[in-house]
């Protein structure tokens, strides 16, 4: 697909050409008007995504019939269009329509191909946030094939390392995540250790804790509690890496808390959820 407006900053990443959470954005052109619309339907902070989701079980606020309407036609009529002459912003908030169900039915699939063709222009960030998006969504709520659903992690661990391979820290990051959980690859805590190293290095702090825990329990690396109390404290962590230095075990069970068969705690102290869901 051509592309009337490449979107790229400077590190080559993605950018939009115009902000529409900018206090001071007015749009000038309909797919601006357009996009604007689309993004005052989305919350504008954790606090309220959090309060949407416990209240209406979605992330943005219920739209009224009027403003799907309203939407459907920004779509129609000025989104698709744009996205035919490659306009990025206009393919990267069709993404965002799908996801979110703005003016479209909610559709992570095709969310996804949208994304897909933005990565594809090579951005380095929208190629570990597609990795993201494989990785975030809940596949389990729309098909229970187990061969697709691993396929779905395949193409996560596909895209990190595309944006691995020009230099992206979150992704170097991302791909330690892969290794350590099995995602897309086979369960690795040396490769798991390598890529937590190399972006913790690189200064990413996400990293930083994973890459201390890893040094404390021995994981894909010689075990190493100095080196693991000094990348608590450059994560920030100060109260853990003093527990450390200190001897305590920082991951010690409570008695309460039991294994099952299947390798995951509980809390034996509580009766089982059969119980729970009959007796109030």
């Amino acid at each position: 697909m051509k592309t009337t407006n490449p979107n790229i900053t400077p590190e080559g990443n993605f950018t939009l050409t115009y902000f529409p959470y900018n206090q001071d954005a007015v749009p000038q052109t309909p797919l601006e008007e357009a996009i604007q619309n689309l993004n005052d339907c989305l919350p504008c902070t954790d606090e309220e995504t959090l309060q949407n989701t416990l209240r209406y079980g979605h992330q943005r606020r219920p739209l009224t019939r009027k403003k799907k309407r309203q939407l459907k036609a920004f779509i129609n009529n000025v989104l698709l269009p744009a996205c035919e002459e490659g306009n990025q912003d206009a393919i990267y908030w069709m993404f965002m329509a799908h996801l979110y169900g703005l003016g479209v039915e909610e559709d992570c699939n095709k969310a996804l191909e949208y994304l897909t063709i933005i990565a594809n222009y090579g951005y380095p960030d929208m190629q570990c946030e597609l990795g993201k998006e494989y990785v975030t969504i809940d596949w389990s709520c729309i098909t229970h094939d187990e061969e697709e659903l691993e396929n779905k992690e395949h193409e996560a661990f596909k895209w990190f390392a595309k944006s691995v391979e020009q230099g992206n820290v979150e992704a170097m990051f991302c791909l330690g995540e892969c290794y350590r959980d099995g995602t897309g690859v086979d369960q690795d805590y040396e490769k798991a250790f390598e890529w937590f190293a190399k972006a913790a290095e690189l200064g990413y702090e996400e990293a930083m804790p994973d890459l201390a825990f890893l040094y404390e329990r021995g994981a894909g690396v010689e075990k190493n509690l100095d080196a693991a109390a000094e990348w608590y404290d450059k994560a920030g962590w100060h109260e853990k890496a003093t527990r450390l230095r200190n001897g305590e075990d920082l991951w010690k069970m409570d008695e309460k808390w039991k294994m099952d068969e299947d390798g995951f705690w509980y809390d034996s102290s509580m009766p089982p959820v059969w119980f729970q869901d009959k007796h109030y």
